[in-house]
């Protein structure tokens, strides 16, 4: 397994095949990284989701039965 930076955008790819990763060497836009790296980058930058909360209904309210 072997993974891989892109110097451009940051994002990283895994590739676990072996011909994917001799393709990979001779790359310029990507830097091979060590796993533990992504892995401690992992754990630094938890995702935290707010919780959803109902909204009221937009609008003008509905008009009462002949007034």
């Amino acid at each position: 397994m072997a993974v891989y930076r892109c110097l451009q955008s940051g994002n990283t790819v895994e590739f676990t095949l072996p011909h994917d990763i001799e393709s990979m060497k001779g790359h310029e836009g990507y830097v091979r990284i060590d796993v533990e790296e992504v892995v401690n980058e992992d754990k630094t930058n938890p995702i935290r989701f707010n919780p959803v909360v109902a909204k009221p209904k937009q609008g003008r309210p509905r008009k009462s039965a002949n007034v």
